[in-house]
């Protein structure tokens, strides 16, 4: 049995203050990914690159990220030599006002969710955030 942490990203309702937050688990989109053994040009086979891509091992957990001016190396280029290994993530759970506070004090305009375990949840881009 998971924690409160757990309970929450399930969605199960909670009490108090905390639960009636908005989780930022409410506004997360699918991200474009590629495997851990691709090549830039799987990247550029994304299309149209605004964020980061990342880059997934085995169970879908998160190994690093492309960004997207990595379009213009050679295709051939694995993207394990180029990823930005481990890039910072948050959990679903995080209170959607916490989030745009830190995204915008770090001056980003997007962040990956993961599980704790570092399975990608998706992305959640910070214009799209309306608190």
């Amino acid at each position: 049995m998971g924690g409160r942490a757990a309970w929450t990203t399930l969605g199960y309702p909670t009490e108090g203050h905390v639960g009636d937050a908005r989780r930022i688990a409410q506004h997360v989109q699918e991200a474009r990914t590629v495997p851990i053994d691709a090549t830039i040009a799987d990247v550029v086979a994304l299309g149209h690159l605004r964020y980061a891509v990342p880059v997934l091992g085995p169970g879908d957990v998160v190994l690093g990220a492309v960004q997207p001016a990595a379009r213009d190396l050679p295709p051939e280029t694995p993207v394990e030599r180029v990823m930005v290994p481990a890039p910072g993530t948050i959990r679903p759970d995080v209170r959607v006002e916490d989030v745009i506070q830190q995204l915008r004090a770090d001056h980003l305009d997007h962040v990956l969710v993961s599980t704790v375990s570092g399975v990608l949840v998706g992305i959640v881009v910070t214009d799209e955030l309306h608190v």
